[in-house]
């Protein structure tokens, strides 16, 4: 799904509101992060997680509850609030990625959507409708440490995408949920979940789209797939490329 219309003016600093929103992104992503560690393996365990924490057993139920927060993080207009928790994002996507099977539509369509929201952010306005965002109207800019450290997370995830997607699945022990996995990853973030019913995203004017759509299937779906993967991060770069100099970065290798 798009990114959701923000807020024409960004929450004051210090203030109440911006408080609430800070404990409830935080809140929320440890939760995700506790849900991923307990993500559902063959180990058994003596003592289950509590219920609102259980693990996951698909990407897709991660990248369906991050999507939710990205929403939220976009719709406060808070610059001050959406480059660091999306940087935190983005880091976290990269690390879930190879601790669970496959999941490609899953796993390209959100990092499609936090594209959209990084390139917007380094041009202040979005890049879709064109529309200014909040917070810019006096110039301000991301800053060149933001900037560098973005840099570094979108040559990170780019490789770990070719690695987990192209068939660099990592299948020791603690990871992939059992190595099971196929269309299941991506189908997941349609179902619903305990984490669902205790309204995990739920925050003032958010409704969750289930619905990812059928692919085509075959073979053109594998291509596109395979186009989408090359694509990752791909406006991003470009607009990298503008601020710190250089050409777009493509895929690279480890140093």
């Amino acid at each position: 799904s798009p990114l959701p219309p923000p807020r024409k003016r960004p929450l004051q600093t210090g203030s109440a509101k911006e408080s609430e929103l800070i404990r409830f992104l935080d809140r929320s992503f440890n939760n995700v992060q506790k849900r991923c560690d307990n993500r559902v393996t063959h180990r058994k365990t003596t003592t289950p997680p509590p219920l609102d924490a259980q693990g996951y057993a698909a990407f897709g139920e991660a990248a369906k509850d991050i999507d939710g927060l990205v929403n939220v993080i976009w719709v406060s207009g808070s610059p001050n609030l959406q480059i660091p928790y999306l940087l935190t994002t983005a880091v976290l996507i990269t690390e879930f990625l190879p601790l669970f099977a496959p999941a490609p539509r899953a796993t390209l369509d959100l990092l499609d959507k936090i594209d959209v929201a990084f390139a917007s952010l380094l041009q202040g306005r979005n890049i879709d409708t064109g529309e200014p965002l909040a917070g810019f109207e006096m110039g301000r800019t991301v800053s060149t440490t933001d900037k560098v450290r973005l840099k570094g997370i979108v040559e990170r995830t780019r490789l770990a995408v070719v690695r987990v997607l192209a068939g660099g699945f990592d299948e020791r022990e603690g990871r992939g949920g059992g190595g099971e996995e196929t269309d299941e990853g991506d189908t997941s973030m349609g179902e619903e979940t305990d984490a669902d019913a205790e309204g995990f995203v739920k925050f003032e004017g958010f409704d969750n789209d289930d619905d990812e759509g059928e692919g085509e299937g075959g073979e053109d779906e594998e291509e596109r797939e395979e186009r989408r993967i090359g694509k990752v991060y791909e406006k991003t770069l470009v607009e990298l490329g503008d601020v710190l100099g250089g050409p777009p970065i493509g895929i690279i290798t480890d140093d």
